[in-house]
Formats: C-alpha cells, structure tokens, sequence
C-alpha cells in the first residue's frame, strides 16, 4: 500500500511538472545552468588545487629544473622553488602590503642557499663571480637578508630574485588568495545543490532531470574546453602562456631571462607538468561527475 501511494504521489508530482507553465521552464534551466557552471568552476578548481599542493611543486622541480643552468647545487635550487611556492601560495607573514614578513624569510633562504652554492668545494662553485661572492662575505655584515638578495640579484637575475620577481611573485599571491575563496565556494554551493535537489526530488520529480543534466553538462563543457586548450598547448605553448599571463598580469612584470633564478626553479617543463597534472585531476573529476550523472539520470528514468 505504501508503494502504491508513493507511485500515484510521483505519478501526480509527474503530471504536474509534464503540466508545468513555460516560465517555470525557463526557472527550472536557470537553475540548471547555475549549477552546471558551479559544477565546472569545481572541477576546475580540483585540478588548481593538485597544482598547489607543495609535493606537486617538489616533484616537478626536482625533474625539470634547470639544474645545468643555475648556479645553485640540484638540492638548494629544489629546496628554493619549493620556499618560493610557500611564498607565491601562502598568506603567512603577510602584512597589508603582502609582503612583510614573508619576503624576509624568502631572502633568509636564497642568502642561505647561495652561501651554501658558492662555498668552496661545491659543485657549482665556478658558477659565482667575484662580484657575487664579495655581496655573500658581506652578508654576515648586514641583518637585512632582503638587502642581500637584492645586491646579488644586482649582480645577476641568476643569483637570486630581483625586485621585478618578488614583485610578480607577490602579483601571483595576490591572485591565488582573492580567487581561491570563490572556487571553494563554487564547489560547496555546487555539492549542496545535489543534495538539495536530491532530498526534493520526492516532492519535485524535477529536480532529479536538473541534476543529472548538470552533472552531464559541466564536464562535457570543461573536457571540450580543456581540449581547446591543449591543442592550442601542443602547436604553440609559448603563446598560450603568453596569453595566460597577459589575461591575469596585465602589468607585464612576468618575463625574465632564461637564466634567471626563477626560471632555472620553474621552466617551461614544469608548467608543462603543471598543465598535465591540472588537466589530469580535472579530467578524473569530470569523469566521477559524468558517472554521479548517469547513475542520477538511470534512478530519474526508471521511477518515470
């Protein structure tokens, strides 16, 4: 009896909603498509977050940096592009200015670590000059590790970060930090709405098609995109980061010599890397959601 009365219930939620006006329609898209966007901004959002996690950084910089390049030891220049993440996706130390604090502790470490890199007995001894080590004797001189950096990098962009770098690198935090908080919101607003659709889905036959086409939608649009993307990667990928950077640091203060201590830490094959592993974690993501949908879209067919 009890099976009976919830069919006739579904039957009649059914006819209503077969029954339903055109702007409550257009309503029931609307809210199809919001969710279908936040869905994407999530999936997204996924593969940016494996991109920042610290392993990712040390696993990409220990196989691609330009260790023949720089004049840092293998380890030192691994140990600083992970000291510069902390620094780029980190908000710890940070004044107002976003910088304090921070900065200071970046500076401690590539002081320390070219101290180490141009000691006597290191591999990459021959690769400091005279002008580089006679900054790193005085440093003991000077409490100011920023003081320090900067006078190497006034010696040479491969020393260490010039004030164009730290600059750039403060753009990048500044980025990270403002969008990070609306991702994460996307991707909690996008999960609630399942569940609320699901939990009215008894009252409101509805809200399971607007489920399952949302969660069908949002990865078909972010894999189309992602390929756009790729294929645009693959024939030409200086432009694309061109582009990118071009598109979110109009400022212009993100290039650098190729021998640069930032670009020997994060040459091009680490963002190529970083670009795999973003595109990976979403693409599994879109997958899981591909596969929520469809078991959503079979429960939704079946109690039709």
């Amino acid at each position: 009896m009890k099976q009976n009365s919830a069919l006739q219930a579904r039957a009649t939620a059914e006819t209503t909603t077969n029954s339903s006006t055109p702007l409550q329609r257009a309503l029931r898209a609307l809210v199809c498509a919001a969710l279908a966007c936040a869905l994407a901004v999530a999936l997204v959002a996924a593969g940016l977050g494996a991109c920042l996690l610290p392993s990712t950084t040390r696993l990409l910089s220990e196989n691609t940096s330009a260790f023949e390049l720089s004049p840092y030891v293998p380890d030192s220049l691994t140990e600083l592009a992970c000291v510069t993440r902390d620094f780029t996706v980190n908000d710890f130390g940070r004044d107002a200015a976003g910088n304090t604090g921070a900065q200071t502790a970046l500076a401690t470490q590539v002081v320390n670590a070219a101290k180490a890199s141009a000691a006597d007995g290191s591999p990459t001894h021959d690769r400091w000059n005279a002008n580089a080590r006679t900054v790193l004797a005085t440093a003991d001189d000077d409490p100011a590790p920023d003081v320090t950096m900067e006078r190497l990098a006034s010696v040479s962009d491969a020393y260490a970060l010039d004030t164009n770098a730290v600059s750039h690198l403060n753009d990048c935090n500044t980025l990270i930090r403002g969008v990070m908080p609306w991702l994460w919101a996307c991707a909690i607003a996008s999960l609630a709405a399942l569940a609320a659709l699901h939990l009215a889905n008894t009252r409101h036959p509805w809200c399971a098609s607007v489920a399952w086409k949302a969660c069908i939608a949002a990865p078909v649009v972010i894999v189309a995109c992602f390929a756009a993307l790729g294929a645009w990667a693959v024939f030409d990928f200086n432009g694309l980061f061109a582009a990118f950077h071009g598109v979110f640091f109009p400022q212009g203060n993100w290039m650098f010599s190729y021998e640069s201590l930032l670009i020997c830490m994060y040459p091009i094959d680490f963002w190529v890397g970083m670009a795999a592993i973003w595109a990976a974690t979403t693409v599994t993501a879109c997958i899981i959601c591909l596969l929520v949908g469809r078991v959503i879209r079979k429960k939704d067919h079946h109690a039709r």
